[in-house]
């Protein structure tokens, strides 16, 4: 997704690249691992519910220099499962599955703008590396698929085919829902590592 750079900017003021997949990114496909920028339309990729699903739309945007609000989210090995450093742009949807989403939402799994993710297991913005690009995958219907083995990332399925979806019916979150679910999992998880602290203490 595009967004405008300001509030105030107009259709034809400056914007910026917010949603997609950077094209270094890794996704699973039935050939094995490959970076989001070589996949073209007609691609195969593996998918959370759907199995192999055929990329629709593959488009290409090149990020420019962004301000601070709009860059990456840096994702540290292993902090979601991924096995690599990934960035995550701000708006690019990511599937989290927990017990407080399901607390939150009755539904263990939840849609959240990878922005909302800021804070949490050492993932901090940071300034987009030059001439990097995103790629905007679109499948016939929504889809999310897998992204340097763990990370589960949202793709938009075609307008038309888009009206009577109703595959999975995930819990969509707004940043606001977003950012206290995630305040909730720092939470637990900082209870969890005090509870083996103090096991290991009187242990």
């Amino acid at each position: 997704m595009i967004w405008p750079m300001s509030a105030g900017a107009g259709q034809d003021g400056p914007s910026v690249v917010a949603e997609g997949i950077l094209a270094t990114t890794p996704i699973a496909t039935p050939e094995g691992w490959r970076p989001a920028g070589d996949l073209q339309t007609g691609a195969q990729v593996m998918t959370f519910d759907s199995g192999n699903q055929t990329v629709s739309q593959a488009l290409t945007l090149s990020l420019e220099d962004p301000p601070p609000e709009f860059w990456p989210l840096r994702i540290p090995p292993w902090a979601m499962d991924n096995r690599e450093e990934v960035l995550l742009l701000p708006e690019q949807k990511v599937l989290i599955e927990s017990d407080c989403a399901e607390d939150l939402f009755g539904d263990p799994f939840a849609l959240i703008p990878a922005r909302a993710l800021e804070g949490w297991r050492g993932i901090e913005r940071c300034r987009p590396p030059p001439l990097l690009a995103a790629v905007q995958l679109r499948f016939v219907r929504h889809q999310v698929i897998y992204a340097s083995r763990g990370v589960l990332l949202s793709c938009a399925g075609d307008a038309l085919a888009e009206s009577d979806w109703q595959a999975r019916d995930y819990s969509i979150c707004s940043l606001a829902q977003a950012q206290h679910m995630i305040v909730c999992l720092m939470a637990e998880e900082a209870g969890a590592a005090l509870r083996r602290a103090e096991q290991h203490r009187q242990g």
